[in-house]
């Protein structure tokens, strides 16, 4: 059994008209994907679109709620609950040779468990012909490729449509590349996926901040391709990256423990559920401020004061809470932690100001009516010069 998988990070699944067909224009990366054939999941989700999480849930078969890379700085080497099996280990069990191709920058960051990245510790390239030329394919194998040319070259350009241009030009030469010196059907099972999406620098500076977790930066792209499989086919399933993890459990028979549902079974999920950042910057205890539950149908986004719905037929975004989906956050995301100290903290914080406006005001208002704006500015002038003194004199 050989398996190769292709992570192609920062891919936007809705810019590229293998899965939106609503978009026309046909990339360059289309074309390299069209030319591999196998099946598109054009419903395919991400519950943290960041490279730490998204990752980890791919690792984990469990989103980041729930697998330690809770946080957009929590990266798996440091922070992925040691308790879970990855991806990695359900090949190490079964035997197999195991090769992967990244850049030692993210290993350095922390994108693969601590047995993953100290094994490749002291190889500070990032050369694909090199790769290439010393690999030596078994017959049970699993070779990850993690090809960041996309989110390279779209940081080099900006967040343009110029930037995003360039950008898929060099990630499907990157892909045509890998297929130069590999047959495609060398390998039983082919994955491509990417962790998480983008936004154009124009959305970023006039859309909404709940729009952050439209489908932009969380519909991904996930393909499949069978050994000889070179046709083209389409599933809408509403699946996960999670769904990864369940996927090569049953490629190598074993037993299922993940959260999530295989991309080979016709089941899909009822919802994904996703939790992301406002802010990016880095801090201690980055808080989560954006929530969201993706249904076939619908986007449900909330924030800690108000929530919205995005019709996903026709893009209709509409102001609304859900009970039933705020009860399916709290259990399954940081929003019930969130939202109890919101209620215990601001809303206090705010009934508190609306008594002391009322009552106290009455209460106090002789004392403030005694003393006019005029004399209090006399006493703060008589404490600087009082200050000066002792300072001149100690």
């Amino acid at each position: 059994m050989k398996v190769l998988v292709l992570f192609t990070d920062m891919i936007r699944a809705n810019r590229l008209s293998l899965f939106n067909e609503n978009f026309s224009h046909v990339t360059p990366l289309d074309q390299s994907l069209k030319k591999i054939g196998g099946t598109a999941y054009t419903n395919c989700f991400t519950q943290g679109p960041d490279t730490p999480r998204g990752i980890s849930s791919v690792l984990t078969g469990k989103s980041p709620f729930f697998n330690g890379c809770d946080v957009r700085l929590k990266w798996p080497r440091f922070f992925l609950d040691p308790s879970l099996k990855t991806i990695f280990d359900l090949f190490k069990e079964n035997n197999f040779k195991i090769d992967i191709l990244s850049d030692p920058r993210e290993r350095a960051i922390g994108i693969f468990p601590e047995d993953i990245a100290s094994f490749y510790e002291d190889d500070n390239t990032y050369d694909i012909d090199s790769f290439f030329k010393n690999l030596i394919i078994e017959n049970d194998h699993f070779i990850f490729l993690c090809l960041p040319q996309f989110h390279w070259t779209l940081d080099a350009y900006g967040a343009s449509l110029n930037g995003e241009k360039n950008a898929h030009l060099d990630i499907s030469n990157t892909i045509d590349k890998v297929f130069n010196y590999v047959d495609k059907d060398t390998f039983d099972h082919i994955f491509i996926f990417s962790d998480h999406g983008f936004k154009f620098t124009h959305e970023i500076r006039t859309e909404p901040e709940h729009l952050l977790l439209n489908s932009d930066r969380t519909n991904t792209i996930m393909m499949h391709r069978e050994k000889f499989q070179n046709n083209l086919a389409y599933s809408n399933k509403l699946c996960s990256i999670t769904d990864l993890y369940p996927t090569f459990q049953e490629i190598l028979g074993t037993s299922a423990n993940s959260d999530s549902i295989s991309l080979f079974s016709k089941k899909e999920h009822e919802y994904v559920v996703i939790e992301d950042h406002i802010n990016f910057m880095p801090s201690v205890n980055q808080n989560i401020e954006l929530w969201s539950l993706v249904t076939p149908s619908h986007i449900y986004i909330r924030q800690l004061d108000k929530a919205h719905i995005i019709n996903r037929n026709n893009n209709i975004i509409e102001s609304s809470v859900i009970v039933e989906y705020d009860q399916i956050l709290e259990r399954e995301s940081s929003y019930g932690k969130y939202k109890n100290e919101f209620e215990k903290v601001f809303v206090y914080s705010k009934n508190l100001q609306l008594v002391i406006g009322t009552n106290f005001d009455k209460l106090y208002d002789f004392r403030r009516n005694k003393r006019s704006p005029a004399i209090s500015y006399i006493f703060k002038v008589k404490d600087l010069i009082v200050n000066f003194i002792i300072k001149l004199f100690s």
